[in-house]
């Protein structure tokens, strides 16, 4: 999202020595240049970029403060709350109570908006219980219906579609088709263009006027540029959104446009997409976001995320195994899924505190020894997995596994080698706990 976190701006450039313990001028002069610099290069909008460093000066500058008090702290306090303000304030949620959610999807073609309606669909279903039904409005893009299809096979949803018919019509006929199966949340996906135009916009409010949605959420592409800002202010105008999905969250995206989209419009952030996974979806809360922006990283979403989606008997299952020293390459291969499942390497970082100890570098490096280890590990039998010593006995296996991978002798040797290491420092660990020892102690924690 931020190449630099703004924490580390405050490290490094807030003056600490404070004349009669008050903020002055001076003290942060330099901390707002930067700040100002790093949302500028992340692509926050230049009127957004004034306000908060204008809101930042008001709040710092004669700031008394008190014994015990870090001047450090009050500073990032102060730029965490005008952030949370920049981004919303408070966490928007969809009401889920009604008796027939109705939610109508619209965006640009590109932004990812069919994939983000069968995400919701997943969510609605899986969080709440629902029944939903999935309406592939795009006739422009038969592309488009094909892919809501499918995905809605995926994640065991009604889909309903009547091909080139008007949309309008095909509308209501969904509506009756709903009450008919009794499906509780009803999602449009409308037709996108590669811009705003009035024909576009002439049919979006004909489907709104005939369905009459309690949603309508502007999907938004986190690398988009400034120009979202005119697009979102045109799908405003003609259609009064009541919130937007932010995709591509978890990408090398500066992200500064579409997170400048709810302090401009006063429309909120209701829900952010990362990956192309359908449960990769997530509710849109300031105040995390802000912790991970400033780098304070958001521990909450993370577990909440790893509650939802892990499995967790198999998890614990083999991580008993692995303190008990008796860790296998089949063990590693079910922990290294179950870190997949929570998301891109980089995203999991951002939610890490003091994640600026992980660089994109050492990530990027990270995520493709992990594909690496998966092909080498996936080419190889149960049995193999499970007595990996085989390999020692038997060269001509290692062969076996070399050429099925298309991968270099030295990846398996250097794979093999490493979880030997991992194997004997997990057993460590294991004997540390048993004998009512803190294992993280050699870390300084």
């Amino acid at each position: 999202m931020f190449k630099t976190l703004l924490s580390s701006i405050v490290a490094k450039h807030f003056r600490k020595k404070l004349d009669n313990w008050t903020i002055k001028e001076e003290d942060v002069s330099e901390v707002l240049k930067q700040i100002r610099i790093a949302l500028l290069d992340a692509d926050v909008n230049l009127l957004v970029v004034k306000d908060f460093i204008k809101n930042i000066r008001r709040k710092a500058i004669g700031r008394v403060i008190n014994q015990g008090e870090d001047p450090e702290q009050v500073l990032i306090t102060i730029i965490k709350d005008e952030l949370i303000n920049i981004l919303g304030k408070n966490t928007s949620l969809v009401d889920t109570n009604r008796t027939q959610l109705r939610i109508m999807m619209v965006g640009l073609q590109g932004s990812g908006k069919t994939t983000t309606a069968a995400k919701l669909a997943n969510y609605f279903k899986n969080k709440f219980s629902k029944k939903p039904l999935l309406v592939a409005l795009d006739i422009y893009r038969p592309a488009a219906i094909d892919q809501l299809e499918t995905l809605a096979k995926e994640i065991q949803v009604d889909f309903y579609h009547k091909g080139a018919q008007n949309p309008i019509t095909t509308t209501v006929e969904a509506l009756e088709h709903a009450a008919t199966n009794k499906e509780d949340v009803v999602i449009l996906d409308t037709a996108g263009r590669l811009q705003t135009n009035t024909e576009l916009m002439d049919e979006l409010n004909g489907i709104r006027n005939r369905f009459h949605p309690d949603e309508i959420l502007l999907v938004v592409d986190a690398m988009s540029g400034q120009d979202i800002i005119n697009v979102a202010n045109e799908f405003n105008k003609y259609l009064n959104l009541t919130g937007f999905i932010i995709t591509k969250l978890d990408s090398d995206a500066r992200a500064g446009a579409a997170l400048s989209l709810t302090h401009l419009l006063n429309v909120p952030i209701k829900f952010t997409g990362i990956g192309e996974r359908v449960g990769s979806l997530d509710i849109f809360h300031p105040d995390r976001i802000a912790d991970r922006i400033l780098g304070l990283g958001d521990i909450v979403t993370l577990a909440e995320k790893a509650t939802e989606v892990l499995d967790q008997d198999k998890a614990k299952k083999s991580l008993g195994r692995m303190l008990a020293g008796k860790m296998d390459l089949e063990d590693l291969l079910v922990q290294m899924k179950q870190i997949s499942k929570l998301g891109s390497m980089s995203s999991i970082a951002k939610m890490l505190p003091n994640a600026p100890k992980l660089t994109e570098d050492k990530i990027f490096e990270a995520e493709q020894k992990m594909k690496i280890w998966e092909i080498l590990m996936t080419s190889m039998t149960v049995k193999e997995r499970r007595n990996p010593t085989l390999f020692r006995k038997h060269p001509n296996r290692k062969i076996r596994v070399i050429k099925g991978s298309g991968r270099k002798p030295d990846d398996l040797n250097k794979m093999l080698a490493e979880w030997e290491k991992a194997r004997k420092k997990m057993a460590e660990m294991g004997n540390l706990i048993r004998n009512g020892r803190n294992p993280f102690g050699q870390f300084g924690m």
